[in-house]
């Protein structure tokens, strides 16, 4: 946790649309869905609610700031590709299906996973040394 970036959590701001639409003991959770089985790094960050419960007694995720809004989570693989990010949260029905999404790229984690930096994205890659998630 000796890199700049570790002063620099993630800090989510969940829409009001978003918190309406969760349920009472639920949170959202940025998820990591890996894609290869050769390379621990090769996945995907996606963006789901789940229970509170669920996502406090699991030792993958780690809580984020998200100010008053609801609680938020993510993966400890997908941690260090939200430092130093202010993520916006927000939610759209579709055919009567919550969809949340989020302000990120959807492609971020292959797009750091490979290290490729995206539009406005001018911090270094994973391989610079990204600080570990919080314990």
């Amino acid at each position: 946790m000796g890199s700049a970036e570790s002063a620099h959590p993630p800090v989510v701001r969940v829409s009001g649309r978003a918190q309406a639409e969760l349920r009472a003991g639920e949170v959202l959770v940025f998820d990591w869905t890996s894609l290869a089985f050769c390379c621990a790094a090769a996945g995907e960050i996606s963006l789901r609610p789940t229970t509170l419960l669920k996502a406090q007694r699991s030792p993958a995720y780690v809580p984020l700031r998200s100010g008053d809004g609801p609680s938020v989570f993510a993966h400890r693989r997908a941690y260090p590709m939200l430092v130093g990010r202010d993520i916006q949260v927000d939610c759209r029905r579709r055919l009567g299906v919550r969809s949340f999404s989020s302000s990120l790229h959807s492609d971020l984690g292959l797009r750091t996973s490979f290290g490729r930096q995206s539009e406005g994205d001018h911090r270094e890659g994973p391989a610079s040394g990204a600080s570990a998630p919080p314990n």
